[in-house]
């Protein structure tokens, strides 16, 4: 009985780790498949922001998700961002017209000595090529509403080197720096009007199933 008991657990052990081999291989073909050499574009999913597993399917959707990123700077101790939802709106008070009359959105919230508690919503932007905030809460300003015309993180398919541009209420400009770096990370420019504040000029950094890792600014 033992001997039989032995291996049962010898064969469960087993495959156990080839579904594991199997999970990892699966999961991280999803990511090389994302770029395609011959045209030299990646698509980028919302699951690269949120840090979430993806399926590997060219969709852009807001699944249910509760992540946390760890972000560093300049070599500081990482901050954590906390990622939740999608929630819904009451109404659209923005510009995006594919929501109808809510809006589907993720919470992020993240804290720092400098700036205290930062509350934040996203979703994907009027133009659906990236994610925008449609809402921003800080002690140095208060709650701010957005119109959903510009981008915070690009979606879908980019270039290397591409650079957009958005006109919303404070226009903003996205420059691809690193379209697909090692374990397919990507790094990109945000910069916000001329970029002459700080925080207006920035380099972001997202990895597949970390989310935000690295931010540095420019000015």
């Amino acid at each position: 009985m033992k001997q039989y008991l032995n291996i049962v657990l010898i064969t469960f052990l087993i495959l156990s780790i080839f579904s594991c081999a199997a999970f990892a291989k699966e999961d991280k073909s999803a990511w090389d498949k994302a770029y395609d050499s011959s045209t030299k574009k990646r698509f980028i999913p919302v699951e690269l922001f949120t840090g979430a597993k993806w399926d590997g399917k060219h969709q852009l959707t807001l699944k249910e998700t509760s992540t946390t990123a760890c972000s560093s700077f300049s070599g500081r101790p990482c901050d954590n961002y906390y990622i939740t939802g999608p929630f819904k709106t009451e109404s659209n008070n923005t510009k995006i017209e594919w929501a109808g009359n809510e809006i589907s959105y993720y919470r992020r919230v993240f804290s720092t000595r400098r700036m205290g508690e930062v509350e934040s919503f996203f979703t994907i932007n009027n133009s659906k090529d990236g994610l925008v905030r449609i809402y921003d809460k800080r002690k140095q300003w208060g709650a701010r509403t957005y119109d959903g015309l510009g981008s915070k993180f690009p979606l879908g398919y980019w270039k290397q080197g591409e650079v957009r541009s958005y006109g919303s209420r404070m226009p903003t400009r996205i420059e691809i720096i690193e379209l697909n770096g090692p374990n397919h990370c990507l790094t990109f420019r945000w910069v916000i009007g001329k970029g002459e504040r700080k925080n207006m000029d920035n380099n972001y950094t997202f990895c597949p199933d970390r989310g935000f890792t690295k931010i540095s600014h420019n000015n």
